[in-house]
């Protein structure tokens, strides 16, 4: 019976760390829409740190995750790119992208502070996002399909900015 009332007060206390607003956005998601099973290549597109965070309960957990496309209409992600993170003090990192084209960083390993400034290296491509980031830490919370106000298009390298 103790080991009972202890296992429902670790659920209880568990469950009460969880943040409502996110489990509601990782929920409207929907279903892995790709082929691969859990891991490094799955859910490409989707706004990867909404689960990989501590308050979204899916280890390993992510510092900074998005996935990176060829152009803005390309059906599957670019492998290869090298995504180079600066911070204001001068400290940069790079990462690149996997087999599907994400990229992630483990939570502790960033070492960079907000707001970062981002560059796509590929071959003899360069493109520098306009704009730091201040927060977000999931690259498609602000670029998966579809655009709208709050969304710009999917990560890209070549075409339209």
């Amino acid at each position: 019976m103790k080991r009972l009332s202890m296992s429902a007060l670790l659920f209880a206390l568990s469950s009460a760390c969880r943040d409502p607003t996110l489990d509601a956005k990782i929920e409207a998601l929907g279903p892995d829409p790709g082929p691969y099973e859990e891991g490094e290549k799955h859910r490409a597109g989707f706004p990867c740190t909404w689960c990989h965070s501590r308050a979204g309960g899916t280890d390993p957990y992510f510092d900074l995750a998005g996935t990176v496309y060829e152009d803005k209409d390309a059906p599957v992600g670019l492998p290869g790119v090298t995504v180079r993170l600066f911070d204001g003090k001068g400290r940069q990192k790079a990462i690149e992208t996997n087999e599907v084209g994400t990229f992630f960083v483990e939570e502790g390993a960033l070492k960079l502070e907000f707001p970062l400034w981002v560059r796509l290296e590929h071959g003899n491509e360069t493109r520098l996002m306009t704009t730091p980031i201040f927060r977000e830490r999931s690259c498609a919370a602000c670029h998966r399909d579809p655009t709208g106000p709050s969304r710009r298009w999917r990560i890209h390298l070549k075409g339209d900015p």
